[in-house]
């Protein structure tokens, strides 16, 4: 066959065009499957993947990460690990970040449950839902063992003369503010370790820190500078832990708070926490069972 100059370049543009419309495809192909992945919501990848992928900040001895293995333990991871078993999922501990961050990278898809349950507070609403309540935490106030202004009335916190140390977007704040709005706040990154928050009490950088027991008398434990609660007639707070998700993942909040409701109710939740509640007493109260 013999072909003109002008069918051969003909047949090499067409060929040439035919391989530049299969890139195009291509890449049109990839564009919507990225897309599609990025407009997909937890709920949906949970269901997809079986997987739960868990963001966390360490708070021991609720949760703690293993420095050799890595491995994540703690009440908190038990109670998680086991409310994965109740739906048939694989537990994945993906991002470690600051308990502030936590709402963040629900509200972005970065992870998504926080299984280290987080405090109701309303001014997470705005980011997150929460799930039924996994159990309840008293907060208390503290001051340095040896500061002796602090007899048990309310007043003697809420003073322009007094500082409340605390995390950026933690508990305390919201605390302080509906307590003690005259005091002062001495306020520390996100990824701050809890115990040098502590420290800015027991070096007098400030002087009232809110926590709960456990981490004082394991603070008090271990160093020479000691705190003291302060005997206020009631703790400054009972939160209410929950473990949280994106604010319109509706679905996937549904799913775990029937898991947590499930625990409660055949007293699951109430035999994993059994050596938690011996070993620190009044630390975990678990919501009272409705008939």
């Amino acid at each position: 066959m013999i072909y003109t100059k002008r069918a051969c370049w003909g047949r090499l543009f067409t060929r040439v065009q035919g391989g530049y419309m299969r890139i195009i495809l291509s890449l049109c192909l990839l564009f919507v499957s990225v897309q599609a992945m990025a407009e997909e919501s937890a709920y949906d990848r949970v269901m997809r993947t079986n997987e739960i992928r868990c963001g966390y900040g360490i708070y021991a001895p609720w949760i703690q990460k293993d420095l050799v293995t890595g491995e994540i333990k703690g009440v908190m991871a038990d109670i998680a690990e086991a409310v994965a078993k109740q739906l048939d999922m694989k537990l994945v501990w993906g991002e470690e970040t600051g308990w502030g961050n936590l709402p963040t990278s629900l509200h972005n898809g970065r992870v998504d449950v926080s299984c280290s349950t987080l405090w109701n507070d309303p001014k997470r609403d705005k980011l997150v839902a929460f799930s039924d309540i996994v159990f309840y935490q008293p907060i208390y106030a503290y001051a340095r063992a040896d500061d002796d202004r602090f007899t048990g009335k309310m007043e003697e916190i809420n003073d322009e003369n007094v500082t409340i140390t605390m995390i950026d977007g933690g508990y305390s704040k919201s605390v302080a503010d509906r307590l003690f709005p005259k005091a002062k706040h001495n306020s520390m990154p996100q990824m701050t370790n809890w115990s040098e928050v502590i420290l800015n009490v027991a070096t007098g950088k400030a002087d009232v820190i809110f926590s709960d027991d456990i981490f004082i008398k394991d603070f008090n434990a271990n160093n020479e500078r000691k705190l003291k609660k302060i005997p206020l007639a009631e703790p400054v707070a009972h939160f209410g832990n929950s473990f949280a998700v994106g604010i319109k993942e509706q679905e996937l909040k549904e799913m775990i708070g029937n898991a947590v409701k499930y625990m409660h109710q055949t007293g699951e939740m109430e035999a994993i926490t059994a050596d938690f509640r011996a070993k620190y007493p009044g630390a975990m109260i678990l919501p009272e069972k409705t008939v």
